[in-house]
């Protein structure tokens, strides 16, 4: 996919230029490269908007236009690195500027002219002019001459409608069209799955949506078989002798009501109905219908919009009984249709594909395939990993075919390498790919650097994709990796990981193209040219020595992770490599290699090192972690302290690691730029005198993790401190007010939101917080306390969320005027909970000795886990007007009462109480409309009458 990440490294570097020129640039003072950098800012837009176009058009046919599309990638590259090392060059003359300065006031010598001259040049660096290098201006226009030949050479600079997907032949949407007819002999290893779907259909499991509807969902991976899942139960006999009519529509992605309407009435009638004008479309289905068993298959859903799904079934209550099969990729859409539980599609097994494969090539019959050729077979059948469409495709290049060689090829050859896999199974894969937004789009193609039956821990992943630059934030990115496995493009393992099927691997490889590119010991070890994200990583854990016999110029990160690769000459990696902006090295000769050749990555923004380590000065450095048993300094390390932490969307970070505080005394980062910082592991009783001081200005995110001191550190005077994390920081016993301040009339923590502690195990009292202080703090987490007693009684006035899990001592909290959510569990001598006039949500968990209650007026979310005192069920459950969501697990409750008249706006209400046998006035809620009951099989629950004012019921005994 060219220039999916290009795009990004381009937009980023647009953005920075600006902020990088001045308002105006003349000619005079030898700046009239400033000029060219303005032209190269407009060349870069044009680039942009060129490759964001080409983002839409994954697949671009003409020879002519990829070639195009490879240049602009390359430009938009050089044109970040021209940027990157012209901020390189402005902070480096700001921070000589800043040390002359000083020097002259300091009685470092020079007279007046002298004084003025250092006071001239820092003004002027101060104001953004700062002359573009000779070397660096001859680039710039390299760039935007590089930029007008192609410009010159296209007829048209912009890609047309006809650059993209012509090379799928047939058409993919025709291909892709589904019937339900079917030829049940020919399919294989979906007996059981038939077997298992019909007995939902026809047992009529779950709920039916204004007691005449059923919806099941069939969710799988392109390529599974779930159209021929689907086609088999429909015309199963049992099926058809139980519905009056059946109807199979094929809906893919665009769903038009309308249309699909129409095609609903053409498939139950058998004839055309265009005679029916759209406005009359849902009356005629509705009258077609009525008072009969209606059977109906929707195929290859993609629609996610809730509101186009209620209108195209709106017409189906006019059935007597409606049963909907749904096939789709997307877990949301299935979640969004079903009735009752999704129906999730696995591979094939081995002894399935075999059979299958055997089936469609035709190997084993008698005078078609020598005996020699078996073996080969079950190993190309092993290599399609339960794929039908696959097993069935790589078959039909080798059916009847008796010549070892071509057999061997396939068994050697990538999938993709494949001309007929490319045409009949990339389309179907791709499709998945292609409705992606852009960002996601990019962290799906990444996942590339990872080796084949990797199993994808979510945070892993998401510090990957944070590393990388392909997102901000970890909540941005778990949405993300859940997104993938809701679209079924990761899977779960037998051992509940998450892994990429192979195909999806190799459609995620084929995408990225050169520009991601894996070392691994059975691989090449030639590095390819584009290469520009080079991950290392073994598929074993043992040491393996390899051999490299060239590396790419333009690598920007190098990431070991994994086992331990001994490189035989890893200097080769390092010696051309000046644009390097990522080296992440655990383990082994790379790292060793790497400290030689350090000091000529002047554009290096993340450096991560373990073992033993010598680093030299980086003016440039943005990221930096150290997990080191043992530390050597070079004796210029501590110009690290003028590193110009240069700002970088919200990526700048310091990440410090450490077993030495004289290393963080040393590592002060440039305290004008530095917005997040990370240290762990200080295992010393003394913090950097640096840590805390207000003077780190826009410092918006702190953690402290695994340090052994006896206390926090000032944190509460630092301006702009928006988010502070402390864990495991386990010899802590006492928090007092030199926490928020050293000053007796300051107040502490003025720009804190979000505060949290994990892991405090000796911490028994926090104390000392003044009126005045936190007066923005909206979240407040405290996790396994365990000594904790009490918190401060001083009124937060912002606090919105508070969490307290596994503070087994607290007895009590003060009342908050402004919370709306509480959330607390394992709390086993909590005894009052206070007045909370604002609190919407409750979670209650193991909180055996909570018997008080204040008040709590606006409460619409209600949830009692497990041990609570049953006084307390009776007190909340029937108490509140206003409760919309009712959540009750208990293994112990037998019976309770729900009060009509007290729980009025009741809307949802799950159980899971596996004694329960009797909730009284359950049909009785007049606002009640989902019902999720599980886990409760002593539980009667009388169906008929609560069906009639349902929209939806679960019930899993």
């Amino acid at each position: 996919m060219a220039g999916l990440l290009a795009s990004s490294a381009v937009k980023w570097a647009i953005d920075n230029i600006s902020s990088l020129l001045p308002p105006a640039a003349g000619s005079s003072q030898g700046l009239d490269a400033l000029e060219e950098l303005r032209k190269l800012e407009r060349t870069m837009r044009r680039i942009h908007a060129t490759l964001r176009d080409a983002e839409q058009r994954w697949n671009i046919r003409e020879e002519s236009a990829k070639l195009r599309l490879e240049e602009l990638k390359e430009l938009a590259y050089d044109a970040e690195d021209v940027v990157e090392e012209y901020e390189y060059e402005v902070n480096r003359r700001k921070v000589e500027a800043l040390e002359r300065l000083a020097a002259v006031h300091g009685g470092g010598g020079g007279g007046k002219r002298k004084r003025e001259e250092v006071h001239e040049e820092h003004f002027s660096i101060e104001s953004g002019i700062v002359p573009v290098p000779s070397e660096l201006a001859d680039r710039v226009r390299t760039v935007i001459q590089r930029f007008s030949e192609i410009k010159d050479y296209c007829d048209s600079f912009s890609l047309s409608d006809n650059d993209g997907d012509r090379r799928i032949v047939p058409d993919i949407n025709a291909m892709r069209q589904t019937s339900s007819f079917v030829f049940a002999p020919r399919i294989l290893g979906r007996e059981e799955d038939m077997e298992n779907v019909i007995t939902k259909l026809l047992s009529r499991e779950g709920n039916r949506v204004g007691g005449c509807m059923f919806v099941l969902a069939i969710v799988g991976m392109g390529g599974l078989g779930k159209t021929t899942l689907a086609q088999l139960v429909y015309n199963d006999p049992r099926v058809l002798q139980s519905f009056d009519l059946c109807a199979w529509v094929y809906v893919s992605e665009c769903f038009d009501v309308h249309n699909l309407t129409r095609k609903i009435i053409s498939s139950l009638t058998q004839s055309n109905c265009d005679h029916i004008q759209s406005g009359d479309l849902q009356g005629a289905l509705a009258n077609e219908i009525k008072d009969k068993r209606v059977f109906l298959v929707l195929d290859d859903v993609w629609n996610e919009r809730i509101n186009y799904w209620e209108l195209l079934i709106t017409p189906m209550f006019a059935s007597r009984c409606c049963d909907i099969i749904v096939t789709t990729r997307n877990e949301r859409v299935a979640r969004l249709v079903q009735t009752t539980q999704i129906y999730n599609l696995n591979s094939l097994s081995p002894d399935e594909s075999w059979s299958l494969f055997k089936q469609t090539t035709f190997i084993e019959q008698e005078n078609i395939s020598p005996a020699n050729l078996v073996e080969i077979a079950r190993m190309v059948s092993k290599k399609c990993k339960g794929l039908p469409l696959v097993i069935k495709t790589v078959g039909s290049i080798l059916r009847f075919e008796t010549d070892e060689i071509k057999w061997r090829d396939v068994l050697q050859s990538e999938l993709w390498d494949l001309e007929q896999t490319q045409n009949e199974v990339l389309p179907v894969l791709e499709l998945s790919y292609k409705r992606m937004p852009i960002d996601l789009k990019r962290c799906f193609v990444a996942l590339s650097l990872y080796p084949k039956y990797y199993y994808l821990d979510e945070n892993m992943v998401v510090w990957l994709w944070k590393l990388l630059g392909l997102l901000q934030g970890d909540e941005i990115g778990k949405l993300y990796f859940n997104e993938l496995v809701q679209r079924s493009l990761l899977q779960s393992s037998i051992h509940g990981q998450k892994v990429m099927h192979d195909l999806v691997h190799d459609l995620a490889c084929f995408l990225a193209g050169e520009e991601f590119f894996r070392l691994e010991e059975d691989k090449q070890t030639e590095v390819p040219r584009g290469a520009r994200y080079m991950s290392i990583m073994p598929r074993s854990l043992c040491r393996k020595r390899i051999q490299i016999s060239n590396a790419s110029q333009s690598l920007r990160a190098i990431i070991v992770i994994m086992g331990d690769i001994d490189i035989v000459n890893p200097e080769v990696l390092f010696t051309h490599c000046r644009k390097l902006r990522i080296i992440y090295v655990v383990h082994g000769s790379v790292q060793k290699a790497l400290l030689d050749f350090i000091g000529g990555m002047k554009l290096l923004r993340h450096l991560t090192l373990s073992d033993e380590a010598h680093l030299q000065s980086k003016r440039n450095l943005e990221v930096l972690e150290l997990d080191f048993d043992e530390l050597f300094l070079d004796k210029d390390f501590d110009e690290l302290r003028s590193c110009e932490h240069t700002e970088h969307g919200d990526a700048n970070e310091a990440a410090v690691t450490q077993s030495r505080g004289q290393l963080l005394e040393k590592l002060r980062p440039h305290y004008q730029s530095l917005k997040v910082l990370r240290i762990q592991n200080l295992n010393h009783g003394n913090y950097p005198s640096w840590l805390g001081s207000a003077s780190f200005s826009k410092l918006t995110e702190l953690k402290l993790q695994a340090c052994q001191s006896q206390h926090l550190p000032t944190l509460g005077e630092l301006p702009s401190l928006k988010s502070l994390d402390i864990s495991r920081m386990e010899f802590v016993e006492h928090i007092g007010h030199e926490f928020c301040s050293l000053q007796q009339r300051f107040k502490g923590f003025q720009a804190l939101q979000d505060l949290s502690f994990d892991g405090m195990t000796r911490l028994s009292e926090w104390s000392g917080v003044e009126d005045g202080e936190f007066p923005h703090l909206e979240t407040l987490l405290f996790w396994n306390a365990i000594e904790l007693k009490s918190l401060p009684f001083v009124p937060l006035s912002c606090l919105r969320n508070l969490r307290l899990y596994g503070c087994k001592n607290l007895v009590t909290f003060p009342a908050s005027a402004t919370m709306k959510e509480l959330s607390i569990s394992s709390c086993e001598k909590l005894k009052e909970l206070p007045a909370l006039p604002s609190l919407r949500s409750l979670d209650l968990s193991h909180c055996p000795s909570l018997f008080a209650l204040g008040h709590f007026p606006l409460l619409t979310s209600l949830g009692l886990y497990y041990i609570f005192n049953e006084d307390i069920l009776c007190k909340l459950v029937n108490s509140y007007m206003t409760l919309e969501d009712l959540t009750i697990w208990s293994d112990t409750i037998k019976s309770f009462a729900l009060e009509p008249l007290g729980l009025p706006s009741v809307r949802k209400l799950e159980l899971r109480c596996p004694n329960l046998h009797y909730c009284g006035a359950l049909t009785s809620l007049s606002s009640l409309k989902i019902l999720n009951i599980t886990g409760s099989p002593q539980l009667h629950i009388p169906h008929s009458s609560l069906q009639s004012q349902l929209e939806e019921l679960i019930v899993d005994p």
